[in-house]
């Protein structure tokens, strides 16, 4: 997996100009601010991906691997939930490239 390391940079510096001004920080705080928008843009690089990335039946299969646990939390019912949409998306996406190609 690749990530565009440039945009991710670009995105993180536009995001701490952005701050510094909006929220008055001082000159000394730079650092601070670009290490948490920088965070924060690894962060949405590596969900972006992630999402784009994962076929209907790769999230089938995480489903069915948290379906099998003998106890669940909450956070695992947040999970699937969420891995539910994704799978019904994926599945209409790979559905609508399907008719398209025949």
């Amino acid at each position: 997996m690749t990530y565009n390391t440039s945009e991710i940079m670009k995105t993180a510096w536009k995001n701490t100009r952005v701050m510094m001004k909006v929220m008055g920080y001082w000159p000394r705080d730079l650092r601070k601010v670009f290490a948490v928008q920088l965070k924060a843009a690894w962060k949405a690089a590596k969900k972006a991906t992630g999402k784009a990335v994962r076929t209907a039946k790769e999230i089938g299969f995480q489903i069915m691997r948290l379906e099998c646990k003998d106890t669940l939390q909450v956070s695992d019912f947040k999970k699937l939930d969420d891995l539910r949409a994704a799978h019904r998306a994926a599945f209409d996406r790979e559905a609508t490239q399907t008719k398209v190609a025949a």
